[in-house]
């Protein structure tokens, strides 16, 4: 009889199995749990910079239009419309961003397929940093307009200017006052006039009606805008209250500061870019901007006064203190037109009986020859023509008997040398770049107020950098803090 043997129970084994399967479930679903976990943490602090990126972006992303339409300039108005210009406006609109990225409203049919596993909400945001137009004397203000002109000009008008500025500095013709001689000399003359004492009143009679200064005298008593325009009646009659500007609100420390750090001086050549932004988007006479509030904007830059038509009188007289410097020169240098001068002096102190007088009246009929040539050259210049910073024979216009006559001539266009905005150049140039950027961002406020929507535009509430921070928590107990800094 052969015994059978009994097989075991696997009651055991399954024991074992059942214990490793618990053991190793328990190790893989706490390490499932610590994955998904990790990745919620991690998508939420990536999610809260994506949103702050896109938040920043969208701030900056509302540039004033006008700006950059008529102006060039990506720059954010932290007024958006209203009367005054506020960070806290700022904070408002990037929260307004950071919460609606942040949202799933509005998402159609996501939410009955997906649950929000990440539970982001703002809990803060605050505007740390901006940097305004005005900082600094408007250095921002001239970073943004050097960097509009960098792409447009070429090294040939930087080359123009400098050796132009070389003529003037080397002959001294922005520092040489002729006007001023000319006043000291016929004041010399007038001493003459006592009758009793010197030439008697038949001689000084005779002087008088010859005197080449007294012609002179009569004419800058008239203005000098009779002598250089053809219409005076046809000039703009534009006028400003400057007090509403910038400029002003500078001077009464009522200006808007942001806290960026401002970098180095402009340099030379940023110097010049910026000089030619000014031409390039500022009116002038000849040349006015369109819906300009002052018409003659470039000579405002210059002379900084509320009406159109003082700006324009005060750098034609400034254009004329250049020509009658270089004017000078010419007639000191030219032989043939001093022989003249010195045989006019002899036979106008000859007639009154006073040689001694001859240097003196050389002096005074150098100096007038001089002035009225200049008058003709302004008169040239506003017409469209051209002038030479430094005269020939050829390009001399006037001769000497023409100071005792009535000017009446009409110059035209033409002509060689420099245009009425290369001169405007060379005194722009001359100028402190701080007095020239505060007039201009007083055009900036006149011509953006103009427009619809903008009629409390201010350009100290102008930013184009700032800084902000969030803080951003997670209903699964989370929260994360972001800074970033963004600029046009």
């Amino acid at each position: 009889m052969t015994k059978r043997r009994k097989c075991r129970e696997p009651a055991a084994v399954s024991g074992y199995l059942t214990v490793y399967a618990a053991l190793t479930l328990t190790v893989m679903i706490s390490l499932c749990l610590v994955l998904i976990e990790g990745v919620r943490r991690h998508t939420i602090a990536f999610e809260t910079q994506c949103v702050m990126d896109i938040g920043m972006d969208s701030v900056l992303a509302e540039y004033h239009r006008v700006l950059l339409e008529r102006y060039g300039l990506l720059m954010v108005d932290t007024s958006y419309g209203t009367d005054y210009p506020s960070y806290y406006n700022t904070e408002q609109h990037l929260s307004e961003y950071l919460k609606r990225n942040l949202s799933y409203e509005g998402c159609g049919f996501l939410p009955f397929f997906y649950r929000d596993l990440l539970g982001m909400e703002l809990q803060d945001v605050q505007v740390l940093k901006v940097s305004l137009a005005t900082d600094d004397g408007g250095r921002v203000f001239q970073r943004r307009a050097v960097e509009c002109m960098r792409s447009r000009l070429g090294l040939e008008t930087v080359e123009k200017l400098l050796e132009w500025m070389e003529i003037v500095d080397g002959y001294g013709l922005l520092e040489e006052d002729v006007e001023t001689q000319l006043d000291r000399v016929s004041e010399e003359l007038q001493e003459y006039k006592d009758a009793e004492k010197h030439i008697g009143e038949e001689a000084w009679s005779k002087m008088e009606t010859l005197d080449p200064t007294e012609a002179v005298q009569a004419m800058r008593r008239e203005g000098i805008l009779k002598w250089v325009v053809k219409d005076v009646s046809q000039l703009s009659e534009a006028a400003v209250d400057l007090s509403q500007y910038i400029s002003v609100r500078y001077a009464r420390k009522e200006v808007n500061h942001g806290n960026y750090p401002q970098g180095e001086q402009l340099s030379l050549t940023d110097n010049i870019l910026l000089l030619e932004y000014f031409l390039n988007y500022a009116g002038r006479y000849g040349k006015p901007m369109e819906d300009s509030l002052l018409q003659y904007q470039v000579e405002y830059l210059l002379c900084g006064k509320a009406g159109d038509r003082d700006n324009l009188r005060q750098t034609a007289n400034l254009l004329c203190g250049i020509r009658e410097a270089a004017n000078v020169i010419y007639l000191l240098g030219d032989e043939a037109k001093r022989s003249e001068v010195e045989a006019a002096a002899a036979i106008l102190s000859g007639i009154i009986a006073q040689p001694e007088l001859q240097p003196l009246l050389e002096t005074a009929l150098i100096l007038a020859w001089a002035y009225l040539e200049s008058l003709y050259d302004v008169k040239a210049l506003l017409a469209g023509g051209r002038v030479e910073l430094l005269k020939t024979d050829e390009n001399w216009h006037y001769s000497l008997m023409n100071i005792w006559t009535p000017l009446t001539e009409t110059a035209t266009g033409g002509g060689t040398g420099l245009s009425y905005e290369d001169y405007l150049r060379i005194l722009l140039y001359v100028q402190s770049s701080e007095l020239s950027t505060a007039r201009f961002m007083d055009l900036v406020e006149m011509d953006v107020r103009r427009t619809p929507g903008n009629s409390c535009f201010r350009i100290d509430g102008c930013i184009d950098r700032l800084e902000a921070e969030a803080v951003i928590r997670s209903g699964y107990g989370y929260s994360f803090t972001v800074r970033r800094e963004k600029q046009y």
